[in-house]
């Protein structure tokens, strides 16, 4: 496991900035762009349209993907950590899945506007880290939420999964980013923190004759295959398989390295190559033995 920081300019501002790990909902909410409903509730194309297709560089049509290939209708699934449940009320619109959405918590307006689009929307507070659901289900979905957890909550959020899992039943997981290897440390650590403390900052100093300071915010933890599938097994989730997504993420949040790959096809196949070695989305299938 390796901690996992994010550079931005402190806007205006000189002085430089530490932000610690989301630990409320509130503050996940705000740093995932919040949870405000707007424009794109008057229909459900165009909640759609906004929130799932071409979301976040497609990552939800890869989650998508892969849930359909190892989720069948009939199952009574549990989505956890759920957000603005996009994938979850894709699937239930367009292929009939049977899914509870869970979160810590959730607002008003958004509820009463997801219920009027989706009236077969369900919704339930729960916090898989303090405890496990009221009852269990054939399978449990977790997407882009475990790079949060340090290892101590890594492990009670698989035990708590394991009990809310029926016999043979299955955890579909995401990894929430890259693997941790040299490649995503030079990435994260070097380019991308440079490229903010030196190129971004100097242009924009150039171009507004302020010298603004560095936000360093700690936005959570890498870790390999290896060690999330060891801290499943011990909780009897036993990986049944394994897909990846998304090679060229990484490589896209460098300003320099965006730019060669938009200008250059002969690039873009290159970074593909290598961003196989550090695909943002692992998508994972346990089984509860």
């Amino acid at each position: 496991m390796r901690k996992w920081y994010k550079y931005s300019l402190n806007a205006g501002e000189r002085g430089n900035i530490f932000a610690g790990l989301d630990e409320q909902y509130l503050e996940h909410a705000v740093s995932m762009g919040g949870y405000d409903t707007d424009k794109a509730y008057n229909s459900k194309s165009d909640f759609f349209n906004k929130y799932f297709f071409g979301y976040h560089l497609g990552r939800l049509q890869h989650y998508d993907e892969f849930i359909r290939s190892h989720l069948r209708k009939d199952e009574h699934i549990l989505s956890t950590a759920s957000g603005r449940c996009a994938n979850e009320l894709y699937l239930m619109e367009h292929g009939g899945y049977n899914i509870t959405c869970s979160d810590l918590d959730i607002s008003d307006e958004m509820y009463r506007e997801t219920l009027k689009l989706f009236p077969q929307y369900k919704f339930n507070k729960l916090n898989i880290l303090a405890a496990p659901a009221p009852q269990t289900y054939d399978a449990v979905l977790n997407l882009s939420m475990i790079y949060l957890l340090d290892d101590d909550k890594l492990r009670t959020f698989f035990k708590h999964v394991s009990q809310s899992l029926r016999p043979g039943g299955k955890l579909i997981l995401d990894s929430s980013g890259s693997t941790d290897n040299y490649l995503s440390y030079l990435i994260h650590e070097c380019l991308l923190k440079y490229e903010i403390v030196y190129l971004l900052r100097a242009k924009r100093l150039l171009t507004t004759a302020r010298l603004e300071g560095v936000v360093t915010k700690h936005h959570g933890f890498r870790r390999t295959d290896r060690e999330i599938i060891a801290a499943a097994g011990e909780f009897g989730l036993k990986l049944q398989d394994k897909n990846n997504y998304a090679f060229l993420v990484d490589f896209k949040r460098s300003y320099l390295l965006n730019k060669l790959i938009a200008a250059s096809r002969p690039a873009e196949a290159i970074f593909t190559i290598l961003g196989k070695y550090i695909p943002y989305i692992r998508m994972f299938c346990f089984y509860k033995t």
